[in-house]
């Protein structure tokens, strides 16, 4: 495996991953707290601060792409703008959210619970409406309004990054938000060769070789049977297993 630029690369991530700090602290603590008293209208506040937060995280993969420590291809990435999506992915990298949400203008997502305390990304997370991962019946009734609303939900079906070397595992969260919220999921199938920025791997222990992160986008029609399926855990456990089944074959491809 050549060295691709291995060392300017290694300079180029360490100076994203501080970029990505320094902007987080911008939003947190100049940019998003005024967005309350700028728009008094929840939801145009809301509107307005996932826009931010989708242009910031265009700019942060944009930076990472021009400084060469990686490519990438989006297959019919004008799909992922329509709204009221379900979007699910298998999730190999880091910086998958980010991909994601750089691409969708009104993106929803599930974080960690701990931010809505954390003093310099509650503002973000919290204006943006962002749910979170504390309550799994409220994530599930809360992503279901947000998908009624016409808001798109991003959410990984596995709950964290995939471990290299292991099957996936898959929740049932994703298969419940379909079956309520009677949406056809956008599955997007992400593939990174070689890999980076895994499970258990530190962001410094990067490829010799630069990184392609590679993008495919499906109608959940072809691979679920939704239509007139009840909200039932035998039906939340059979598209599960279909889900499964479709990320396992695709990753492999």
């Amino acid at each position: 495996m050549r060295r691709d630029c291995y060392w300017g690369r290694l300079l180029a991530t360490a100076a994203a991953f501080s970029l990505f700090g320094l902007g987080g602290l911008v939003l947190g603590l100049l940019v998003f707290p005024p967005l309350k008293l700028i728009y008094r209208d929840s939801e145009v506040r809301r509107r307005r601060a996932r826009l931010l937060v989708h242009h910031a995280f265009r700019t942060f993969i944009g930076f990472m792409h021009i400084t060469g420590i990686y490519t990438y291809r989006f297959c019919d990435e004008a799909r992922l703008r329509q709204p009221g999506q379900l979007v699910l992915a298998n999730h190999p990298s880091l910086i998958d959210v980010v991909f994601l949400i750089s691409r969708i203008p009104n993106a929803n997502c599930i974080v960690k619970a701990s931010l809505f305390r954390n003093p310099f990304m509650r503002w973000v997370v919290s204006t943006a409406g962002y749910i979170p991962n504390d309550d799994p019946e409220k994530i599930i009734q809360l992503a279901s309004e947000s998908l009624a609303c016409g808001e798109s939900v991003v959410l990984f079906p596995e709950g964290t990054r995939s471990v290299p070397g292991r099957g996936l595992r898959l929740q049932r969260g994703a298969a419940y938000m379909a079956l309520r919220a009677r949406v056809a999921p956008t599955l997007v199938t992400i593939r990174c060769n070689p890999p980076m920025l895994m499970k258990n791997v530190p962001w410094y222990s990067i490829p010799l070789s630069r990184p392609h992160f590679q993008f495919e986008i499906a109608t959940g029609d072809s691979v679920l049977e939704l239509q007139n399926t009840q909200e039932t855990p035998l039906a939340a456990r059979k598209i599960t297993r279909q889900l499964k089944e479709y990320f396992t074959e695709e990753c492999v491809a």
